[in-house]
C-alpha cells in the first residue's frame, strides 16, 4: 500500500518563505464575484444540445441509452453538464447521477459512488445485500438521469446493467465516450451521437470570451485572434487551455498570440496541449503550484468541495499570509486565480453565485499526475524499519491517500486488515467513499503522526476512536463523525484550526478555551454546559480570548449567555449559527422584551428556532458587516406579520428564509432597506402570501428562489421577473420540490 508525502513548497531552493509570505500578501482581497459553470459558458452547439434534450424529454417511455461520442478535447463533459444543470432537465427527472469513470476504476466504487448521490448524504450500510441490488431498489418507480462520463470500455456496463431498472417512465442514461465502438455496442433506442468541432466563428467568440471574460477583443488583435482559433481545429479545449496560458497583463500583446499561432502550427493536438498547460503551470507562483498539484491528488473527475478545499490548503500552509486573520480571502484569491487560467473549472455554483464545488480540467489532472511524481510532490513511505536510519521529520509528512489499486505494495502488518476487507479504501485523508464499518483504521494511523488534514465524515468512528488520535498533535484540520465528543479528548491539538464533527451529543469542556489557534468549528449541535463558577471565571478572564475563530455554529446558546462579555472572546467572529435556547420556556407575554446581542464583526448569521420580535429585528438591522441572513424555523407573534419598514440592512447580499411561520411580509421600499441584496431564497413558508413587489425595485437584485410555497408567492415571484424582464442577469426559479 502507498502513502503519499505532501511537500509544502515544491522545490525549496527556488523559493524562501519571506518570498511566499510577500507575493501571498500581494494577493488583493478578492471582490464578490458571481461564477457560473463553466458548462453554461460552453459557446455554439446549441441546436446539437436541443436534440440531445428532446431525446432525454420526450421519446420512448422505455429506458434509453444515448451515446455522446467524441475525441479528447471536444469537452464531451462540458456539453453534457450544460445538459445535466438545465432547469428543465432537473425539473423532469426524480433523480439524478453523474458518475465520472477513470482509467483505474473500479466497479464496486462506482456503484457506491451512484448510490450516495441518490440517498443524498446518507450513510450506506451494505448488510447482506450486493450493492448492485441495493441501487435496483433505490432506483425503482423513479424517473432517473444517470450520467456514466468517459467510459472506455464495456466491461463495467455488464454489472452496472442490472441495477438500472426500466419502469417505462421515461429514465435515461447518458454516456460519453471517444470509442464509436463502445457506444454501438451500448445502444438501446437512440443512436450514438457525434459530437462536432466548434466551426470558425465559433471558436474565435470562445477564444474572445475566455481569454478577454467577456469583453470584446482589441481591434489589434482581431486578426491574430482568427489565426489563433484556426489552428485549433475547433477543439473547444485546446482554445480554452491557449486563453489561459497568457497571463492578463500580455493577453492585449499582439507578439503573445502569434507566438502561440506558431507553435500550434507546428505542432500536434496533443503536444500544443501538453504545452500550453505547461506554459500555465510554468506562470504560477510557486503557492499555486502546490495548490494545483494538491488537487491533483483526487481522482480524476471528482468534484472538490470549496468550502474544505479553501481550508485544506490553510492547513498544508500552502497559503500564507502575514495577516492570519485573512488567511481564507487569501486562499479564495489563490482558487479564482486557479479558474481564471482555466486549469480548474467550476461544476457547481450557490445561490450567491460563489463557487460551491470544482474540479481539474481533465487534461490539468493528466498532466499533474505526471508533475507530481517529477517533483516529488508524493512519495512512497517505507514502513517503519527499526534497523535502518530514522528519516528527517520533515519528510515524513503526508497526505493520507489509501488506494485500492495501490493496497498490495503497502507490506506493514498494521495494513494487513485492509488488505481482508471488500468496497474502497481510497481517501486524501478526507475520503470520497465510505470506507467498509468493519475496516479497522486506527493501526494505520500509528504511521501517519504528522498528517495535518484528516477528514473522516464519511467514516462512523467506534468509540476507541479518541485513543487512536493521541498521537495526532500535528493536525490543523480534523473532520469527524462519532457517537459522543468531549473537548478534552481533543485538548492536545494545539495546532488545530478547523474542527468539524457529526456527532448525537457533544459536551464542551474548558479545553475549548485554550485551542487559541481554531478558526473553524462546525459541529452540528453543541451547548455550553458550565461548571460551578466556571461561566463567571470565562467572561472575567482577560487570557481567554479566541482570535483567529471566524466560524462557530450550531451553537445551542442561553439568552443568558448572549452578552456582549461573552462575545468579546471571539472578536473577529464572521460566521455564526445559532439556536437560541430557553425560548420555549420564556412566557408568551414576556418574549417581546426579550433583548438578545451579537457579534458585532459578523459577517453571516443563521438562526434557527426562535421568536423574531421587532427588538430581534432591529438587532440585526445594526449589524453593519452582515453579508448573509439565514432564518429558519422563525416564529412571529400576534398577526404573524413581519415589517422592515424602519430597518436597513446596508451590506446584505443574501437572504434566506426556511420555515419562516408568517402570513405578511411589509416592505414598501426594498431598495432602501436592502440596497446591495443579490440573492433572495423563500423556501417552505407555506403561510406566506407574497413577496413585497418592492424587491422587484432593487438594483443588485439578481436571482430569487421559492421552493414549496404558496401559489401566491410564485405568482410574485414571477411579477417581479416580468417587471426585469429585459435585464439579462436576472433569474427566478420556481419550485414544488425540495
Amino acid at each position: 500500500m502507498t502513502s503519499l508525502l505532501i511537500k509544502p513548497i515544491i522545490e525549496a531552493k527556488l523559493i524562501s518563505m519571506e518570498d511566499i509570505v510577500e507575493s501571498c500578501d500581494r494577493t488583493p482581497t478578492p471582490a464578490k464575484r458571481r461564477y457560473s459553470p463553466i458548462d453554461e459558458e460552453l459557446v455554439g452547439l446549441q441546436d446539437d444540445a436541443e436534440r440531445i434534450h428532446r431525446h432525454l424529454t420526450r421519446g420512448t417511455k422505455e429506458l434509453d441509452v444515448i451515446s455522446i461520442v467524441g475525441m479528447p478535447g471536444q469537452s464531451k463533459t462540458t456539453f453534457v453538464r450544460r445538459l445535466y444543470n438545465n432547469p428543465s432537465i432537473v425539473s423532469h427527472f426524480d433523480v439524478r447521477v453523474w458518475c465520472s469513470f477513470s482509467q483505474t476504476y473500479n466497479v464496486g466504487k462506482l456503484l457506491l459512488e451512484i448510490l450516495k448521490q441518490i440517498i443524498a448524504g446518507k450513510r450506506v450500510i451494505v448488510g447482506g445485500r450486493s450493492m448492485a441490488d441495493m441501487l435496483r431498489k433505490s432506483l425503482m418507480r423513479k424517473r432517473y438521469l444517470i450520467v456514466l462520463d468517459d467510459m472506455w470500455e464495456i466491461k463495467a456496463w455488464d454489472v452496472l446493467r442490472s441495477s438500472f431498472p426500466d419502469d417505462r417512465i421515461g429514465s435515461r442514461i447518458i454516456l460519453t465516450t471517444p470509442l464509436e465502438q463502445v457506444a454501438r455496442e451500448l445502444k438501446y433506442h437512440s443512436y450514438p451521437f457525434h459530437l462536432r468541432m466548434l466551426d470558425g466563428e465559433e471558436s474565435f467568440v470562445l477564444w474572445q470570451r475566455t481569454a478577454f471574460q467577456g469583453e470584446i477583443c482589441p481591434p489589434e488583435l482581431l486578426e491574430v485572434g482568427w489565426l489563433v482559433t484556426r489552428e485549433c481545429n475547433g477543439l473547444t479545449d485546446l482554445i480554452i487551455m491557449i486563453a489561459g496560458s497568457i497571463p492578463k497583463k500580455e493577453r492585449r500583446d499582439p507578439k503573445s498570440w502569434l507566438k502561440v499561432a506558431r507553435e500550434l502550427r507546428s505542432q500536434s493536438f496533443e503536444e500544443s496541449l501538453m504545452k500550453m498547460i505547461q506554459s500555465s503551470f510554468d506562470r504560477l507562483e510557486d503557492h499555486l503550484k502546490c495548490c494545483l498539484l494538491y488537487m491533483g491528488l483526487f481522482p480524476k473527475g471528482y468534484e472538490i468541495p470549496v468550502s474544505d478545499l479553501l481550508k485544506w490548503w490553510i492547513a498544508e500552509e500552502f497559503v500564507q499570509t502575514i495577516d492570519t486573520l485573512k488567511l481564507e480571502e487569501t486562499s479564495k484569491s489563490c482558487l479564482y486565480d486557479l479558474v481564471d487560467r482555466y486549469l480548474i473549472t467550476v461544476t457547481e455554483t450557490r445561490s450567491d453565485g460563489e463557487i460551491k464545488h470544482c474540479k481539474v480540467r481533465e487534461e490539468v489532472h493528466d498532466f499533474c499526475s505526471r508533475k507530481i511524481r517529477e517533483e516529488k510532490f508524493m512519495q512512497l513511505v517505507v514502513p517503519y524499519n527499526p534497523h535502518q536510519p530514522a528519516v528527517d521529520t520533515d519528510e515524513q509528512r503526508k497526505c493520507m491517500y489509501i488506494h485500492d489499486i495501490m493496497k498490495n505494495e503497502y507490506s506493514s502488518d498494521k495494513a494487513k486488515s485492509f488488505e481482508k476487507t471488500q468496497g474502497s479504501l481510497e481517501f486524501i485523508a478526507h475520503p470520497k467513499f465510505s470506507i467498509p464499518h468493519r475496516t479497522n483504521l486506527y493501526p494505520l494511523l500509528n504511521d501517519f503522526t504528522l498528517i495535518r488534514v484528516l477528514h473522516l465524515l464519511d467514516m462512523y468512528l467506534e468509540s476507541s476512536w479518541a485513543t487512536a488520535f493521541q498521537s495526532l498533535t500535528h493536525l490543523r484540520y480534523l473532520a469527524i463523525f462519532v457517537k459522543e465528543l468531549d473537548f478534552k479528548w481533543l485538548s492536545h491539538l494545539l495546532h488545530l484550526q478547523t474542527l468539524r464533527v457529526r456527532s448525537s451529543y457533544t459536551m464542551i469542556s474548558p479545553a475549548i478555551w485554550r485551542m487559541a489557534k481554531l478558526r473553524h468549528v462546525d459541529i452540528n449541535e453543541f451547548s455550553i454546559t458550565w461548571e460551578e463558577n466556571e461561566r463567571v471565571n470565562f467572561v472575567e478572564s482577560s487570557e481567554i480570548v479566541l482570535y483567529n475563530l471566524k466560524t462557530l455554529g450550531m451553537f445551542y446558546m442561553s439568552v443568558a449567555d448572549m452578552t456582549p462579555n461573552f462575545w468579546g472572546k471571539f472578536p473577529n467572529l464572521e460566521e455564526l449559527k445559532l439556536h437560541i435556547d430557553e425560548f420555549g420556556d420564556v412566557p408568551d407575554d414576556s418574549v417581546l422584551s426579550i433583548k438578545l446581542d451579537f457579534p458585532s464583526s459578523l459577517k453571516v448569521l443563521s438562526l434557527c428556532d426562535i421568536f423574531l420580535t421587532d427588538e430581534i429585528v432591529l438587532t440585526i438591522a445594526r449589524l453593519r458587516q452582515l453579508e448573509t441572513l439565514k432564518l429558519s424555523e422563525i416564529y412571529l407573534t400576534g398577526e404573524k406579520i413581519l415589517d422592515l419598514n424602519d430597518n436597513e440592512f446596508p451590506v446584505l447580499r443574501v437572504l434566506k428564509l426556511h420555515h419562516v411561520f408568517m402570513i405578511r411580509w411589509i416592505c414598501s421600499n426594498a431598495s432602501s432597506s436592502f440596497p446591495l441584496l443579490e440573492t433572495l431564497v423563500i423556501k417552505s413558508c407555506s403561510k406566506l402570501e407574497e413577496i413585497p413587489y418592492s424587491f422587484a425595485d432593487i438594483e443588485a437584485l439578481q436571482f430569487i428562489e421559492v421552493i414549496k410555497c404558496g401559489k401566491s408567492v410564485l405568482e410574485s415571484a414571477l411579477e417581479i421577473q416580468e417587471c426585469r424582464r429585459e435585464e439579462s442577469n436576472f433569474q427566478v426559479q420556481v419550485s414544488y420540490k425540495d
